[in-house]
């Protein structure tokens, strides 16, 4: 491949194998540069892919203005990764490569670009900001990567991504790398592909082969309990901070003095560490309070925390500090956690991608992992468009008797026996706790919208869910558990049945001595009413006879003449298909359940396509499923099939829409807080009552962006113009700005003795303590002792008298006498 010594022993040290299959086929590429689309198993190693042959083109630091990559991430935590596998490779380069995210200081971020950075990586809104603020030329870019491509394309990031492409030249390659990707390029068309090389590794095997799952079936307001019982029973996490660790960090480390000598050592979770994925971030705080008010060392991290305590959490949990990191989906792209054990769903995902990302987390690199999710009725139509989406088979229940857990999605509830207990102590904890209690409701409150705003399942995957939810099978235990719980289980499950089925069959008017002899008139009317409205009796042998015949006659007609049999997605095992094989595509595209419909008296009705002669705008070996699921515009009615379907051209108002061929959508809505209806477009480019302003490119932007703090920061800083592209670059422009060039800098060595304390003063003792420390260390005005009563040493004795014996000396010379006039020359 033509790769540098350098570059093959870090790939080496990062622990891939030279190199892994998606490194084979995407380097070459890149390097011949081309546009490359790549898709690969999480944990795959595509972010050396990409890195890799950046560093090779760019080899070393430019002198001329102007940055040369950008390397685009959907999340913080991800861009922050990245940085670390770019310097990682560059050992041995002098390119130079900042951070551009969210959350940190903007003078920085203005000074780091003032130092002419070769690589950039940064998050689209962050970048965004900077590039309008400092009014960035993006002319000498020449590599671009898009890292979790699906993720920056998604609606949420449109009017940065509209801005930033328009800046950036059109000879541009660029790359779109992530683990989720459609075969069609249709949805990236704003990226400016130009004659990409679609690079798709692990379609079928979407996820790790080391990978086990289990689904298990929960009521919805137990599923604190059942998360408690998982922790607790089934990974056997231990309460308390990990061994060897007495104190969480809570603040930043300081640079001076290392509070521990593991912060400088190799990343290591512990045996136990484990991930659980919530749905919002008022799940996770509710969460992480409640775990940690049970015993458990947590760490939380959800987007709209601070960015420093964001870095904090997960240095903790990278760390060892503590077993579980409780996290919304900010964390579920690109995330490389070494060792982890464990990925609980405790909010079971919308989409089968979102799911291929969380649990993307462990089983990597070779390494085993569990994941494990919760699965309420209302969950069950998306457990089956996942079930869809992988191609694995359905078990429901015990109806396997050695089930896989790595390539069949097993189903099954926990132990009733375990998981009531913890359900109980969870009410009593809510009891006793308002601040939980209250956290508890706001996440209910959130809930609710999140329902509402999450994406649809398919209508057929809500079909079957229906009859998969009311069948005995889905309350049995998971096939993890051993038989010998599954019979205990069965037994008290049919011994509570049978207590909450039990009713009299006497009412209180039929109470007292029974018989003949027995006159009760009260009592005899009631039996006399029941024989006349009561159901008759079956007996067993009547039941017995009624299924022989039921079985006998299966499939024949009726009385009337009429066909009644049912059509079911059962194979001849009795196990359920998925119905959405390759032959029957093209079907499934058109018809949302199936082709035959089944009226109410049981007729069937044929479609009008026929197999034969139908000729369809998309070929038939697509996986209708798998690209509902990798669709960047996820949802039942929002993919690339539907939209072809739908589509039409405006081709008298091109000029006026958005893209060419786009539809102008002149439909509105009603909004509640404004009171009157608004255009729909304002949903799509994020306005919503925000000031905003047009950018370079026609598209919305925040007016935000433009605040001016750029140009105070440079006279606060008094330079004078910025380099323009292509000029020689200024180093002590960059020393100026106080961004870090890489030469050795000033630091301070001067120590000073602390003020004296004060008994008055609140941390009088905090002093007193400092002073003591300065005296021992002989500090400042301490450097001769703390004072006259202090027991001196012979070295001590002699100096002192040193430096009399100078004294004396000194003092004893004669003075010059004033006034004495030199004799003037003859």
């Amino acid at each position: 491949m033509g790769l540098n010594a350098n570059l093959l022993r870090a790939i080496t040290r990062k622990g891939y194998s030279v190199p892994t299959p998606i490194q084979r086929k995407a380097i070459p590429l890149i390097l011949d540069k081309r546009d490359v689309v790549g898709m690969a198993r999480t944990g795959s190693g595509k972010t050396a892919a990409f890195v890799i042959p950046m560093i090779e083109r760019l080899r070393a630091h430019s002198a001329r203005v102007g940055a040369r990559a950008l390397i685009l991430s959907p999340s913080r935590e991800l861009a922050l990764q990245t940085l670390k596998v770019v310097k990682e490779f560059g050992k041995g380069t002098d390119l130079k490569c900042v951070l551009l995210v969210g959350g940190d200081s903007l003078e920085e971020q203005f000074a780091s670009m003032a130092s002419n950075p070769d690589i950039i990586i940064a998050t689209p809104g962050r970048f965004l900001h900077l590039k309008v603020e400092m009014r960035l030329d993006l002319s000498s870019i020449r590599y671009v990567v898009f890292d979790e491509a699906d993720r920056l394309f998604e609606m949420g990031f449109a009017a940065q991504l509209t801005e930033i492409l328009h800046a950036l030249p059109q000879n541009r390659q660029t790359l779109l790398f992530s683990a989720t990707l459609p075969s069609s390029l249709v949805e990236f068309a704003r990226a400016g592909l130009q004659e990409p090389s679609l690079v798709r590794l692990d379609a079928e095997s979407k996820v790790s082969p080391d990978l086990q799952s289990a689904f298990f079936s929960v009521k919805g307001g137990e599923k604190e309990g059942a998360l408690l019982h998982l922790l607790h029973d089934v990974i056997k996490i231990p309460t308390g901070l990990p061994e060897g660790v007495t104190e969480l960090y809570e603040e930043k480390p300081s640079k001076k003095r290392k509070r521990d000598g593991e912060r400088s050592g190799r990343e290591k979770p512990t045996d136990h560490s484990t991930i659980i994925f919530a749905a919002t971030k008022h799940h996770v705080e509710y969460l992480a309070n409640l775990l940690q008010h049970a015993g458990f060392a947590v760490s939380y991290v959800y987007g709209a925390l601070d960015q420093l305590a964001r870095r904090i959490q997960v240095e903790n949990f990278r760390r060892g500090r503590t077993h579980i990191l409780v996290v919304t989906d900010v964390a579920a792209r690109g995330i490389d956690m070494p060792l982890l054990q464990n990925v609980i769903n405790f909010d079971f995902p919308p989409q089968p991608k979102v799911y291929v990302h969380r649990v993307g987390r462990t089983a990597r690199a070779g390494q085993k992992g569990w994941s494990y999710s919760l699965v309420r009725d209302s969950d069950a139509p998306y457990l089956l468009d996942l079930q869809l989406f992988l191609g694995r088979k359905l078990v429901v229940g015990r109806e396997s008797d050695s089930p896989s857990f790595n390539d069949e999605v097993v189903v099954g509830s926990l132990q009733r026996s375990e998981v009531e207990p913890n359900v109980d102590w969870v009410n009593r904890v809510l009891e006793d706790s308002e601040d939980l209690a209250m956290l508890r409701r706001v996440s209910v409150k959130a809930e609710k919208l999140y329902i509402k705003t999450r994406n649809a399942a398919s209508a057929s995957s809500a079909h079957r869910a229906r009859d998969m939810v009311k069948s005995a099978a889905w309350t049995e235990l998971h096939p993890l558990f051993n038989e010998e719980l599954a019979d205990k289980e069965s037994a008290r499950a049919a011994m509570l049945a049978k207590i909450s089925g039990f009713k009299p069959q006497e009412t209180i008017f039929e109470i007292g001595p029974s018989g003949k002899s027995t006159k009760n008139v009260a009592a005899e009317a009631v039996r006399g009413f029941r024989t006349r409205v009561a159901p008759r009796r079956i007996t067993a042998e009547e039941l017995e006879k009624k299924k022989a015949e039921e079985n006998g006659e299966s499939g024949s007609e009726g009385e009337d003449g009429e066909n009644h049999e049912i059509f079911e997605d059962e194979d001849e095992d009795g196990d359920e298909v998925d119905g959405m094989e390759d032959d029957d595509e093209e079907e499934e595209l058109e018809v949302t359940v199936s082709n035959t419909a089944t009226s109410k008296k049981g007729q069937t009705k044929e479609s009008f396509q026929d197999s034969e002669v139908f000729m369809s705008y998309t070929p038939r070996t697509l996986n209708t499923a798998e690209e509902r699921g990798y669709g960047v515009h996820s949802g039942s009615t929002a993919n690339f099939i539907t939209a072809a379907r739908d589509v039409t051209m405006d081709l008298t108002n091109d000029e006026g829409a958005k893209a060419f061929g786009e539809p102008t959508r002149s439909k509105m809505r009603w909004d509640k807080k404004l009171n009157k209806y608004v255009s729909r477009d304002n949903d799509e480019d994020g306005t919503r009552g925000a000031k905003m302003i047009r950018g370079e490119s026609g598209v919305k932007i925040a007016a935000s962006f433009s605040s001016g703090r750029f140009d105070r920061w440079r006279q606060a800083n008094r330079l004078g113009n910025m380099p323009h592209i292509g000029e020689i670059e200024k180093s002590q422009l960059a020393r100026q700005a106080g961004a870090p060039t890489g030469g050795a800098r000033y630091k301070h060595k001067k120590e000073q003795a602390p003020k004296e304390a004060d008994k008055f003063r609140d941390d009088y003792h905090v002093r007193k303590k400092r002073v003591a420390e300065a005296k021992e260390k002989r500090i400042g005005i301490y450097k001769d002792g703390a004072g006259k009563h202090e027991i001196k040493s012979a070295d001590d004795i002699r100096k002192d008298r040193k430096i009399m014996e100078q004294k004396r000396a000194k003092n004893a010379r004669p003075e010059a006498k004033r006034g004495r006039k030199k004799p003037k020359q003859k």
